[in-house]
């Protein structure tokens, strides 16, 4: 198996914020056994360690215990400041603007989305044809793209029910945008 996650970004989160709800966020899914609650090197992200598949998180996939691969890495990462979530991205991809869907190539995109996220950059694209800026999350893309200040990575997870994944935007309050990253 090819490494890869299901990820969940909070798109509304804001920066002095992020880690309180990252906090309730694990609170919940450790009280819920969905993760264990001790960090271990069970992930392949930035962040030093992650949390590994609790008792009960069958509850929250499809695909029931055979969908369940038994592979490192397996936990659960929670990345909190500016990350830019996405999924296969292909050459020749276009990302649309949201007020006249004119597109830009993705090559074009990307040193922006990496300035914002690696150096404090803005958050919005000004569209070619009409000039009319918009925050990245506004704009079309052509997989599920998300970034935001707090997010979720489940390494090598089935796909996540989408009552769990409800039920986290209920928790936080905010959007979620849901997607996958390598090849799951």
């Amino acid at each position: 198996m090819v490494d890869g996650s299901r990820w969940l970004a909070d798109v509304d989160a804001h920066p002095g914020e992020a880690r309180g709800l990252a906090r309730r966020v694990l609170g919940r899914l450790t009280a819920a056994g969905i993760v264990m609650g001790d960090p271990t090197e069970c992930v392949l992200g930035d962040v030093s360690g992650g949390y590994a598949p609790g008792p009960a998180h069958l509850s929250v996939v499809c695909g029931g215990p055979g969908g369940f691969p038994d592979v490192w890495p397996n936990g659960l990462e929670i990345d909190v400041g500016r990350t830019a979530f996405y999924g296969p991205i292909g050459e020749g991809d276009r990302v649309a603007c949201p007020h006249c869907a004119a597109w830009l190539p993705f090559e074009a995109v990307a040193p922006v989305v990496g300035d914002w996220a690696d150096e404090g950059g803005p958050g919005a694209l000004a569209c070619a044809r009409c000039a009319r800026r918009a925050g990245f999350n506004e704009w079309c893309w052509p997989v599920p793209c998300a970034f935001a200040e707090l997010g979720l990575r489940f390494w090598n997870w089935p796909p996540l029910s989408e009552a769990f994944v409800r039920d986290l935007a209920g928790c936080l309050g905010h959007r979620l945008v849901a997607g996958r990253s390598g090849s799951l």
